[in-house]
């Protein structure tokens, strides 16, 4: 309709708020007994801190069986996490599955001690359980002769006063065990790709894929690296990874390298982690210790992975091997790791810190943008930013008006970071001789950005002389 006079439009800015990419945030692969809480099997699920894992997953100090092997992996990593790196939030990735990982126990004759039976934590609370006050006798009925409950260390039937078998001196009971011995390396390669679904269930794309425990596998550990390249074909991570440190593997500094070549720990994807560290009597992978460190050290810095978690200080005691074996690296031994070999490990120089800072494929890459972990890190999360920011922006009409908000916007955020030390520069431009007509007009169009990030200083040298002229001015005035 025609107006007379003078009218004013408020028009949408052609600018982008960038939305900067999640850093620091692990994605742990393994197991936890969730039959004792309530969480679910092969599902992200988000934790913010140690009870909300706790209710999710349940906890056990057993992270490992007798022989060294895999057990309640995830509670190890919901310990440092939150506990001794006091970090939030972390994503859990579960596989054992009560109904699947399990062993029938029958008629285990168990005594009653103030009105309580003790089982073990592994017993399963559901249909299998049967409970008898003789092997011949009738079922007692759950909830209503007994109920049941967890405590840190075991399964408890506590026979109720108004229900049959109250004076029971013993009971029979039949029930699954929890056998996480039957969880295989294939099941965590099939849950590393649930990773997928972090975006659509928690609403966070993980940027740390951790598998405490399995990594240790070559075959598990490939696999994490393959997925750390395109998680939903838009996002980048890093699998943080551990070598085994038993007999078969590298069990002492000097096997590092050649047993990190041999098994394919060589991927700029890659953290690769050695030995296992422990704080006071626990004892982790190295991979949950450094998610913690990293996370915290991005933390600080406003979510920017730019700075080397290396020389940084660790929340550990000491370092062994799985066969318990203590080390104590030397400089020139932890140089040899982690300079020579690009494996990350741990000192004690007056206080323990990790010590290394370079990816997997350092010695053999020349790319400083692949071998240092920061300045990697770094263009992951630039590509990541980009891809969170200017999603909203397909499907919209390809114009010079969109191509300009995206370049403008986004110079802009590299402009903040370059001021605050975080870049040495970058820059996003569209250079017309890389957008052909046959590319546009099936709606596609390139900018590129190039982009600098600091490198950590990992050698600082000075020089001393001794000066005869000091001497000299000093002593004849």
């Amino acid at each position: 309709m025609l107006k007379h006079g003078i009218n004013t439009y408020k028009s949408d800015t052609s600018f982008t708020g960038t939305q900067t990419a999640e850093s620091g945030i692990p994605y742990f692969i393994g197991a936890w007994p969730c039959h004792t809480a309530k969480g679910y099997t092969g599902v992200p699920q988000l934790a913010l801190n140690f009870s909300e894992a706790q209710e999710l997953g349940g906890y056990s100090n057993e992270w490992r069986d007798a022989g060294g092997a895999p057990k309640w992996s995830l509670c190890q990593a919901m310990y440092s996490h939150f506990r001794l790196y006091g970090m939030s939030p972390a994503v859990f990735c579960n596989v054992f599955d009560p109904a699947k990982h399990k062993t029938a126990v029958s008629d285990e004759t168990i005594a009653v001690v103030s009105f309580v039976a003790v089982l073990p934590f592994e017993t399963i609370n559901d249909d299998s359980l049967i409970v008898k006050t003789a092997a011949d006798g009738e079922a007692l009925v759950k909830d209503k002769d007994y109920e049941v409950y967890y405590t840190d260390n075991d399964c408890r039937i506590e026979l109720l006063e108004d229900g049959t078998g109250y004076s029971a001196i013993s009971l029979v009971v039949s029930y699954n065990k929890a056998d996480t011995s039957a969880i295989t390396a294939e099941e965590i390669e099939a849950a590393i790709e649930s990773v997928e679904m972090c975006l659509s269930t928690v609403g966070i794309v993980p940027d740390l894929l951790c598998a405490p425990g399995w990594s240790s596998n070559p075959t598990v550990a490939a696999v994490m690296a393959a997925k750390a390249t395109s998680i939903n074909g838009l996002f980048r991570a890093k699998a943080v990874v551990d070598l085994d440190t038993s007999a078969k593997g590298a069990d002492e500094y000097s096997k590092v390298l050649e047993y990190k070549n041999a098994n394919g720990y060589t991927s700029e994807d890659m953290i690769v982690c050695w030995p296992l560290v422990r704080n006071g009597d626990y004892i982790f992978d190295m991979s949950v210790a450094v998610c913690g460190l990293i996370a915290k050290i991005d933390t600080g810095n406003d979510g920017c992975p730019y700075e080397s978690p290396s020389n940084k200080e660790l929340a550990i005691t000491g370092t062994l091997t799985a066969g318990g074996v203590e080390i104590a690296l030397s400089l020139p031994q932890a140089d040899v790791i982690s300079v020579t070999d690009g494996v990350v490990t741990a000192i004690n120089n007056s206080g323990w810190v990790l010590w290394g800072n370079y990816t997997g494929c350092w010695p053999k890459s020349s790319d400083v943008a692949k071998y240092f972990i920061c300045t990697n890190r770094t263009q992951d999360w630039i590509c990541n930013t980009f891809v969170k920011t200017f999603w909203s922006s397909i499907d919209k009409p390809l114009t010079p008006v969109l191509r300009d908000a995206i370049v403008n916007s986004f110079n802009l955020w590299l402009n903040g970071l370059t001021a605050e030390g975080k870049l040495y520069g970058g820059e996003i431009v569209y250079i017309a001789d890389n957008n052909s007509a046959s590319e546009l007009v099936n709606g596609r169009f390139r900018l590129d950005t190039s982009s600098a990030s600091p490198v950590p200083a990992q050698q600082i040298d000075m020089y001393a002389e001794y000066s005869v002229d000091m001497l000299v001015s000093v002593m004849n005035g």
